[in-house]
């Protein structure tokens, strides 16, 4: 059972920095206006959609491989019960994702798009791993 757990914590913090590590290209190519603050819901709402659709993308292919390594990884760490483990991971992932979503307004085709793409990206990791 610890193993079981510890799996999921492992596939979910290497999935994180493959999405970290993504995301962080558009901060290069397109970084944030200096007065811009989070809190700010208005103004980052505006931000979010003065973004271009590849920028959009290039988070929506961050999500994917990161739940595609979350998967992998777990399922490779686990003896045992793979697939539902690597799906869990792809679960965490998608919680947070609506989370973002919920607070940071995205055009609708993002957000039909990022919400399908974790689980069945950590389902084929963790099939992968196996």
């Amino acid at each position: 059972m610890a193993k079981n757990i510890l799996a999921v914590i492992i596939g979910v913090i290497v999935g994180g920095l493959v999405i970290y590590s993504i995301e962080s290209i558009n901060m290069v190519r397109f970084p944030w206006p200096e007065n811009l603050s989070i809190e700010d819901k208005e103004a980052y709402a505006e931000y979010v959609g003065s973004l271009p659709v590849d920028a959009l993308l290039t988070v929506i292919i961050a999500h994917a491989l990161g739940s595609l390594v979350a998967g992998f990884v777990c399922g490779k760490i686990t003896p045992n019960k793979h697939i539902t483990l690597g799906i869990i991971c792809g679960v965490v992932f998608l919680l947070g994702g609506i989370m973002n979503l919920v607070m940071i307004p995205h055009p609708l085709w993002f957000m039909v798009v990022d919400v399908l793409v974790y689980l069945p990206f950590a389902w084929l990791g963790a099939k992968l791993a196996k």
